[in-house]
């Protein structure tokens, strides 16, 4: 109820936790500022979906969930405080969220970025039980079943690689002529993969289960299960900020977006490489020139 709603100031709110906003916390808290983080969900972002991590600094190996886990301990130990609720608006430099109201002296967007779904037929009615996008999350449900991935880059290859020891069958479908995805990744597939390249999924057949997909060259082909790797989708929707044609926040070599005392970090960003630690160095920058923000006003 708005009467209970809880009212906070600080000088520096991050939105988000992944990798970009709890470096960004561990940074702007070590500049001695009133930090908060606002989450929605739990800390991670889309590591957590994450088998395996190898090119990482300081880990020969880690899974996803083990390095957010290792990070959100680090941000816990520093003092950061993390709120979780859910945003209803924003305006300025407050924000209103279901029972908390923030006002900030600045802000980090670190929201990151969703999986894109195919939007194909029937796979509106089937997610969550025969669609999915997290292997690590759901590929125990499919155990000597037979899967399809479709994709063709690193999350789709590496989709792969976690189901294999687990799926009866798996075939990919990949939309463009060639694999996307690292060599040292693709190397790695089993040689009894059967892939489609130059080929799409058209629809998702079934009626009370999924039963198989229907591809862009007309055959069909039976199946127990999807998993969808196909990118993602910035998560903007709730900031009015300058985006790209893709939905991504502009930002300078700062990370500041076109209002002032905004700035934005990690995959919401528009930039050429997304991976764990561009993330990070991001928040770190982020948090750097949002600090000397808050000093200079």
């Amino acid at each position: 109820m708005w009467g209970s709603m809880t009212e906070k100031e600080c000088d520096i709110l991050i939105i988000g936790s992944g990798p970009a906003g709890m470096t960004a916390a561990i940074y702007a808290v070590r500049s001695g500022l009133n930090t908060l983080i606002l989450e929605s969900t739990g800390a991670g972002g889309q590591i957590i979906s994450t088998n395996e991590i190898d090119n990482f600094p300081g880990f020969v190996k880690i899974s996803g969930a083990e390095l957010a886990m290792k990070m959100s301990e680090q941000v816990e130990a520093s003092g950061v405080e993390t709120i979780y609720d859910e945003i209803v608006n924003l305006s300025g430099k407050t924000v209103t969220c279901n029972d908390t109201k923030i006002t900030a002296k600045a802000i980090i967007i670190a929201t990151g970025a969703s999986p894109r779904k195919i939007g194909c037929p029937g796979e509106e009615k089937f997610l969550g039980s025969g669609i999915h996008f997290c292997a690590l999350c759901d590929g125990a449900f499919y155990k000597d079943k037979d899967i399809i991935v479709a994709g063709g880059g690193n999350s789709a290859v590496e989709e792969v690689l976690y189901l294999a020891p687990i799926a009866k069958s798996i075939t990919m479908v990949n939309a463009f002529p060639n694999f996307t995805a690292f060599k040292t990744l693709t190397d790695q597939l089993p040689k009894n993969l059967k892939i489609y390249h130059n080929t799409t999924v058209k629809e998702v057949i079934g009626e009370k289960k999924l039963e198989g997909i229907k591809l862009s060259n007309g055959e069909i082909i039976t199946c127990d299960g999807v998993f969808v790797a196909i990118g993602r989708k910035p998560n903007t929707e709730l900031f009015d900020v300058e985006l790209t044609k893709d939905k991504y926040i502009k930002v300078n070599q700062k990370l500041e977006t076109n209002i002032p005392g905004v700035f934005a970090a990690g995959d919401v960003c528009e930039k050429h490489v997304r991976q764990i630690v561009t993330a990070c160095a991001d928040g770190a920058i982020a948090a750097t020139h949002a600090a000397e923000y808050t000093r200079r006003n």
